[in-house]
């Protein structure tokens, strides 16, 4: 059996830009580990050489749940190697490829729990770049697990290529990393939510045949709308996915734990719907004081929704979510906050003069005949600034028929 250091190589479980990862045994500790290293030929290059070891050092500084552990970095035999936590289970692009029958409610529990993950780490100064559905592994116990923070590097320090090729993965790229600018924890919102897109639809949001056409579609043309893939997605959903796919930066979400909020309400709505569960709870138990703190909050969100408060009873209750995704009551009490805010601004006016000026126009741009990329670009406007608008719903219903008859013929 073939040893490295005071590791006892077991078999070989994959291989990336960075090197290969073998699933190993920690001579000392007789713990089963997924051993990373760095190849010989890369170990060569100082430059690399450096990037791997600032890519463990990130790691080594990030602990959260939903980020997978790094017990042991050094070098062996003149090459760098990372020891982390054996994991079990799934990806997301086994699972995409399967099509399997997640529930969608289990779906968003699922992009909630990545949410978590980058939203802690961004929290730390670490950028992912590289966020794509392999990177993510649910685990036989329902928790998600971000892997590889392989071109992950504390933020202000970025390149693209190296002597012309790119790093990262060209599908999920974000516009400004294509570009070769710089990026920022708005390019992993960007990246992941071109991985929730095609989680929710089973498609990548940008289908170039070749790596040149998905990066100019990325640059340059909007993705079609989810609705149009998957009609059975809440509007309020996709208006989500589609926020975190503008083009602009400062169009998006400018931070993953907005999104993760916003997710979380849509997810205690999925549950308070009534939709059948296909995967367990996830996570290890809460520890008592973790516990004790989330029913605090559930009591006092409680208090609030009873003195009418609903704003601050959905941020009580978002906190708890956050503390425990599993969490029934907090999902419930959700629920009943969101739906008071929902009453109160029904009652308000609609769109004031100017949105409905752009609405009309770009109802305008989405009519038949018109280019199909303009039309996809005012769909994902629609969704976002009038997703309630009976005229977009229509419009989203003809372009799903449209699309499901296509992919018939």
């Amino acid at each position: 059996m073939a040893t490295f250091g005071r590791y006892e190589i077991l078999d070989k479980l994959g291989e990336g830009a960075m090197g290969v990862v073998y699933r190993a045994r920690d001579g000392s500790l007789g713990r089963v580990v997924a051993l990373k290293m760095l190849s010989a030929e890369l170990g060569a290059e100082e430059e690399l050489h450096q990037r791997f070891q600032r890519e463990a050092e990130a790691i080594g500084r990030l602990s959260h749940p939903n980020i997978v552990t790094v017990y042991d970095v050094g070098e062996a035999s003149g090459q760098l190697y990372m020891a982390m936590e054996l994991l079990e289970g799934d990806d997301l692009r086994s699972l995409i490829e399967k099509r399997a029958g997640i529930a969608l409610a289990d779906r968003v529990r699922i992009l909630v729990q990545i949410c978590a993950g980058l939203a802690y780490a961004h929290s730390r100064g670490v950028v992912h770049r590289d966020i794509k559905p392999a990177n993510i592994l649910v685990g036989a116990d329902g928790r998600v697990k971000i892997l590889d923070f392989g071109l992950a590097r504390v933020a202000a320090r970025s390149t693209i290529t190296r002597r012309g090729v790119i790093l990262g993965t060209p599908d999920y790229m974000a516009p400004e990393q294509a570009m070769g600018k710089g990026v920022d924890r708005r390019s992993d919102v960007f990246s992941a939510g071109a991985v929730f897109y095609e989680f929710l639809t089973l498609e990548k949001p940008f289908k170039g045949k070749t790596l040149h056409a998905v990066l100019y579609q990325i640059i340059s043309d909007e993705a079609e709308p989810v609705l149009t893939l998957n009609p059975e997605v809440p509007v309020r959903l996709a208006a989500v996915v589609h926020r975190m796919l503008r083009k602009d930066p400062e169009q998006r979400y400018a931070a993953m734990e907005d999104v993760g909020q916003d997710l979380a309400e849509i997810h205690a709505a999925l549950r308070r719907s009534g939709g059948r569960s296909t995967l367990p709870a996830a996570g290890a138990p809460l520890s008592d004081e973790a516990r004790a703190k989330a029913r605090e909050r559930v009591l006092q969100g409680r208090s609030l929704l009873d003195a009418g408060q609903a704003a601050r009873a959905v941020d009580e209750m978002r906190e708890v979510l956050r503390i425990d995704p599993s969490s029934d009551e907090a999902a419930e009490l959700l629920w009943r906050a969101g739906r008071k805010l929902e009453d109160g601004r029904a009652s308000a006016p609609g769109l004031d003069a100017a949105s409905e000026r752009r609405v009309a126009d770009l109802l305008a741009r989405a009519s038949p005949g018109r280019n199909d990329a303009d039309v996809r670009a005012a769909v994902a406007e629609l969704v976002l600034i009038a997703p309630d608008d009976p005229r977009v719903s229509e419009l989203l219903r003809e372009r799903s028929g449209r699309h499901s008859s296509g992919r018939k013929r």
